[in-house]
């Protein structure tokens, strides 16, 4: 069992209270702006540094903030135990109300790795076709069921999908493993949905054939995911650390 993690964005109790302290900074990440991660590398530059409570709450270990996450060092510890290394932390600077600094270390969590290991007919899914685009186009509900290809998912603790991840969320799957470390260290708060894993192999011919044949004909990538990668491939000639 697989689990695909999401930010309590709407929940009074797991809510920071937040507002960026360095002006402009919410225009100045604009589109990597990435809830709890964008899949692919962020430069720490653009990004902003610090940030300031608008009201007295108590904080836990995953916080919304504007636009992104906020994980503390406890779940940063937990990450780095199971894939050292691998995922980027880009520290933050947090400020009670009054301005007064908070003690526990802060970080920006970004999953680094984007591989697709959702299994589209066994999900009940089907592509379809944009109109009047002509683009291929399928739609993930995360509120039905997902089934996940076991041996896709093979050593990974956490990923995003790239072709094959609802558009409009920043979530994160993640392993039994690391649910169970999760939930057995009380990191607070994440909605947590479990997702089958089926012994099924991941083909991109059973998969998302769809958007490669686009991709032959028009040259350039499929989809928002896939854009990102050629941005990031072309731009710093590598996807990891």
């Amino acid at each position: 069992m697989a689990y695909y993690l999401s930010l309590r964005s709407y929940q009074p109790y797991a809510q920071g209270h937040f507002e960026w302290e360095n002006e402009g900074a919410y225009k100045s990440y604009g589109s990597i702006a990435s809830g709890l991660s964008r899949g692919f590398w962020i430069d720490p530059d653009l990004m902003p540094k610090s940030a300031r409570q608008t009201r007295d709450k108590r904080l836990h270990d995953v916080i919304p903030m504007p636009g992104m996450n906020a994980v503390n060092q406890r779940f940063k510890d937990l990450v780095e135990e199971f894939e050292p290394g691998i995922h980027q932390f880009i520290p933050l600077e947090l400020h009670d109300r009054k301005g007064v600094p908070i003690e526990d270390q802060y970080y920006v969590f970004n999953c680094m790795v984007s591989m697709d290991a959702l299994l589209v007919r066994e999900s009940g899914l089907h592509w379809q076709v944009d109109e009047p685009s002509g683009q291929p186009i399928i739609r993930i509900n995360t509120d039905k069921p997902m089934v996940l290809s076991k041996p896709a998912i093979g050593s990974h603790h956490l990923w995003m999908g790239l072709y094959l991840h609802p558009h409009t969320r920043d979530d994160v799957f993640c392993s039994n493993a690391f649910q169970k470390a999760l939930k057995a260290r009380k990191i607070r708060y994440l909605d947590q949905k479990p997702c089958e894993e089926l012994d099924l192999p991941w083909t991109p011919e059973d998969n998302i054939q769809p958007a490669l044949d686009w991709e032959k004909v028009h040259g350039e990538p499929w989809g928002y995911r896939p854009k990102i990668r050629a941005s990031i491939l072309k731009e710093r000639g590598r996807l990891e650390l």
